[in-house]
């Protein structure tokens, strides 16, 4: 996978961006069956339990198969850059597909769809085509997200930490002490102070969800290694040294994928129609919301490489 060189810095001033028709054409599909390329498959009668859990296993076989073809295509340095370019805007779907129907690659599917949406955008610039990015910044719109309260506390403790930081990072930047341009460029627009609190406002909404279970959120959290540096820091996961920023959206990124691989519960086989459909639908803007997250540390200079991301 190759990493942004100057991507736009994702905006965080609207709680959802407009979606592009394909992302629309994921949702609407997300909600009515599963993705299996088939019109059989939405119009065949769904068996609970042990039948359903094997019909799963055979669609994430599927999903996960396309998914990964897609992103070899777009990594292909011989093809067309037209071509590689619509690879990597078709896979950056199809790992959400993988990250909306198959929970277990829920994080998986959400962090290479915010990759391959970094690739897509590197290649459109040698092309002369303007790209967006699959962006959810808040979850205003989601009234419920049934994958356990421990598992939403531990989402909404992740956006409160960096809400914490970013404010804290807009204040020493707004003093001028940031030596990178864009950086400071965030603070001055206001981006920075915007981004904190759509992940205050996402970590109340978390908490709101989870239905009464212990809120894990001190509001208040060690800022010396946020002071220490001016502009970037060592991220603590990787040893890799980068943006401030970048690191910190990532590491939110990773926490709220490891919080939900963890804790999350979701089993499509035990619930009716409308829950699957109701769930799904969260679920897509869970998974946007993470790989927004990802997205944004990669247009900061964050490495969205495979050995930075998985290793």
């Amino acid at each position: 996978m190759q990493t942004p060189s100057a991507p736009p810095i994702v905006r965080h001033s609207a709680h959802l961006r407009p979606w592009r028709r394909p992302l629309a054409r994921l949702i609407a599909a997300a909600v009515a069956c599963a993705f299996v390329g088939s019109a059989a498959a939405c119009s065949t009668p769904r068996v609970e339990g042990r039948a359903e859990g094997e019909r799963s296993v055979d669609v994430c076989e599927t999903l996960l198969g396309e998914a990964t073809d897609a992103s070899t295509r777009g990594a292909e340095p011989g093809a067309p850059k037209i071509a590689r370019y619509m690879a990597f805007e078709d896979a950056s779907h199809r790992w959400l597909d993988v990250a909306i129907q198959c929970p277990a690659r829920f994080a998986e599917g959400t962090l290479r769809s915010a990759q391959a949406q970094a690739a897509a955008y590197t290649l459109a610039g040698t092309i002369g085509v303007d790209y967006e990015p699959l962006t959810v910044t808040r979850l205003d719109d989601v009234d419920a997200l049934g994958i356990g309260g421990d598992a939403l506390a531990k989402l909404a403790l992740a956006e409160d930490r960096a809400g914490f930081a970013t404010e804290v990072i807009a204040g020493r930047f707004a003093d001028g002490m940031a030596d990178d341009a864009r950086t400071a460029a965030l603070a001055e627009d206001g981006t920075l102070l915007a981004m904190s609190n759509d992940h205050k406002e996402t970590a109340s909404r978390l908490m709101h969800l989870s239905d009464g279970a212990k809120d894990l959120r001190r509001k208040v959290y060690a800022t010396q290694a946020l002071t220490k540096h001016s502009a970037d820091v060592v991220d603590p996961a990787t040893g890799l040294r980068a943006n401030t920023v970048a690191v910190l959206e990532i590491d939110c990124a990773r926490d709220e994928l490891t919080a939900f691989d963890a804790s999350a519960h979701v089993d499509y086989g035990t619930m009716p129609e409308g829950r699957r459909m109701q769930m799904r639908t969260a679920l897509a803007q869970l998974s946007m919301l993470i790989a927004t997250h990802a997205y944004t540390a990669f247009t900061l200079g964050y490495p969205s490489t495979d050995a930075a991301l998985f290793g």
